[in-house]
């Protein structure tokens, strides 16, 4: 997962050094807001996945806690092998 962000966050880099490669800027000020691109777009990749992983962990957390998931018992209905 995080090659991705960072090839992600590459692509980001590379686009934004063209775009403000074109403005005529300084090779400095092109390689220094790029960067500022480059962790902004990993950075908000990396708080986009932790939301995501929030979301689907509360999920998982507000199920019924005497459903069958993990608790051991059959679930209801269920007919047992030994009858």
């Amino acid at each position: 997962m995080t090659k991705i962000m960072l090839q992600i966050g590459t692509l980001g880099f590379f686009v934004s050094a063209v775009f403000f490669g074109s403005q005529g800027l300084a090779l400095m000020d092109i390689v220094t807001r790029s960067f500022i691109v480059f962790i902004a777009v990993v950075a908000g990749q990396a708080v986009l996945l932790m939301a995501m992983s929030a979301m689907k962990n509360k999920k998982y957390a507000e199920q019924d806690p005497s459903s069958a998931a993990g608790s051991g018992e059959a679930p209801e209905g269920a007919q047992q092998a030994d009858q």
